[in-house]
């Protein structure tokens, strides 16, 4: 058993750590700030990060360094990230993977509930659909249409087994009623490749990478997977004007490891709303097909909660497991 006095000396350390955090939390930041980006350079996540990093330089007065941690489906980056100590000085910009990888991995070295702290959610980058002008369709009425009465004649390439844009299709096939090949590769890049070269019909990508293609006549831009028409593309008809309620895209949030204080998250919070309500960085990340969507901690939490539970009923029901 503790004694009183063993007890007492406990009470004042958690009181002494209570108030440095404390302190620490009023004279952040006085140091560089790193933020893990768990992707490779020259993406769109790169290039958001370091968008952010600038801003957030400009506004707090430190440097806020991109650290890119690339590898095995984002989980070294993640992980690298839960382990930093919960100050504020390291943040974690992460992508849809974080709610999909729980499902797929058995064994994570961290856990995305537990070991992180939600700070904001600060863009979406709504999925378009695109198909090579061989399919024989002009519009995602059309397609379905044509899905429906050629079962699995249409293929469709995907980024990787258990993607977002994989796990994007499953839930359009489940929701339309139809089924498709579906064509793995080593990322966008080359599965773009072979769909501009007519050996795949269907690709779900963001707009930036499509639209040069699209725009050249080489590829058809037949839907948008956002919840409504993106502005910058008014006349194309989003999913959910055919099946009400469908929604796929790449989100971006920032996280900090857990036990960040909360002066500090909320200091970081109300720099993303200042990032998102820049119209010069809107303008930016609109021309990319981004769209600007802050929120508290709180709805972080709940939505990326939703998320995970999402994506795992829609692992589950397609049986999809990594080879």
């Amino acid at each position: 058993m503790f004694g009183i006095r063993t007890l007492a000396r406990f009470a004042a350390l958690l009181t002494l750590a209570a108030t440095a955090l404390s302190a620490s939390a009023q004279t952040y930041p006085d140091k560089p700030i790193k933020l893990i980006v768990p992707y490779a350079t020259g993406g769109f996540s790169d290039a958001l990060a370091r968008l952010l990093a600038q801003k957030f330089t400009e506004s707090l007065g430190q440097s806020v360094i991109v650290e890119n941690r690339p590898g095995a489906s984002t989980i070294l980056g993640v992980g690298a990230a839960a382990k930093a100590p919960p100050d504020g000085y390291t943040l974690l910009l992460a992508t849809g993977a974080l709610t999909i990888n729980p499902h797929l991995f058995a064994k994570l070295p961290y856990d995305a509930e537990r070991d992180f702290t939600p700070i904001g959610r600060v863009v979406d980058l709504p999925y378009v659909l695109v198909s090579h002008p061989s399919l024989p369709v002009n519009s995602f009425k059309e397609f379905v249409a044509y899905a429906k009465s050629n079962p699995d004649k249409v293929n469709f390439g995907t980024p990787g087994n258990g993607t977002s844009p994989h796990l994007a299709m499953k839930l359009l096939e489940d929701a339309a009623g139809i089924s498709v090949q579906n064509v793995h590769y080593k990322g966008n890049g080359p599965a773009l490749t072979d769909l501009v070269g007519g050996q795949i019909h269907l690709l779900l990508d963001g707009l930036q990478q499509p639209l040069p293609f699209v725009t050249g006549g080489k590829l058809k831009l037949l839907a948008t997977a956002s919840p409504k028409r993106m502005p910058n593309l008014p006349d194309v008809p989003a999913i959910a004007e055919t099946i009400p309620g469908f929604e796929a895209s790449t989100w971006y949030q920032l996280l900090a490891p857990a036990g960040t204080p909360a002066p500090i998250i909320a200091r970081l919070n109300a720099e993303i709303q200042k990032f998102t309500r820049d119209p010069a960085m809107r303008d930016r990340l609109f021309a990319q097909g981004a769209l600007m969507h802050h929120s508290s901690p709180q709805e972080l939490a709940a939505y990326s909660k939703a998320e995970t539970k999402r994506w795992g009923e829609i692992i589950s029901k397609a049986g999809i497991k990594l080879e």
